[in-house]
């Protein structure tokens, strides 16, 4: 299995619900050798399977806050508290927090995780990003790439 996994969770055709997967490509060039990308719809049980064995999982998801549409988030949960629905908020009713918890509940994380939350605006029916989350992907996909070569936070 790969030492990193990157998941990006949402869907694409519910407006910025979309971001994950749009940031995971975003970032996929500058990943290193050998850390695998998955897009997933944000299934707990898919994303503990996806990141099983990695000795770090990435996961990227829509949230909401309160902070104004694009602010870029980075959560690590053996730090900062996590509860369902999800940390913060996820854009969708299921995401990355359901996973943490579930992986935690079934002694099934990664050696560590680290969420990248994008806080989202429009997540109705419909392809692409609104303007402001849009423009948060570099920043995202940034704090993606830092975090998967060992200079994050």
């Amino acid at each position: 299995m790969s030492a990193v996994v990157v998941v990006g969770i949402g869907n694409p055709w519910r407006r910025d619900d979309g971001v994950g997967p749009a940031v995971v490509r975003a970032a996929a060039p500058r990943l290193p050798a050998g850390a695998r990308v998955v897009e997933l719809d944000g299934e707990p049980a898919r994303v503990v399977e996806a990141w099983d064995g990695a000795d770090l999982a990435v996961v990227v998801d829509g949230v909401r806050t309160g902070a104004p549409a694009g602010t870029v988030h980075r959560i690590d949960p053996a730090r900062d508290p996590v509860r369902a629905p999800a940390a913060p908020g996820s854009s969708h009713a299921l995401g990355a927090g359901e996973a943490y918890l579930l992986g935690r509940a079934l002694g099934r994380l990664p050696g560590r995780v680290v969420l990248v939350g994008v806080e989202v605006a429009e997540v109705g029916e419909g392809p692409g990003l609104g303007p402001a989350v849009a423009a948060a992907v570099p920043a995202a996909a940034d704090a993606v790439v830092a975090e998967a070569t060992g200079r994050g936070a």
